[in-house]
C-alpha cells in the first residue's frame, strides 16, 4: 500500500502541534465555529489529495 509522503509528513507535524491547536480548539473565549474549520481544512486536504489521482489507482 502506497502512503503520500505528504499526508505523512502533515499527520507528523500534526502531532507534533497537538497540544498547541488542542488549547487554541478550547479556549474558552473562541469563537463556536472554530472547530469547524479545522475540519473544513481536513476535508480540503483530503480532497486536494485525491483529486490527482486517476480512477484506475484507487
Amino acid at each position: 500500500m502506497y502512503i503520500n509522503r505528504v499526508l505523512l509528513l502533515v499527520i507528523g507535524v500534526a502531532l507534533i502541534f497537538l497540544p498547541a491547536i488542542e488549547g487554541w480548539m478550547a479556549n474558552s473565549e473562541t469563537n463556536w465555529y472554530r472547530p469547524y474549520l479545522l475540519w473544513l481544512l481536513i476535508v480540503i486536504a483530503a480532497y486536494w489529495n485525491q483529486r490527482s489521482r486517476y480512477p484506475d489507482e484507487l
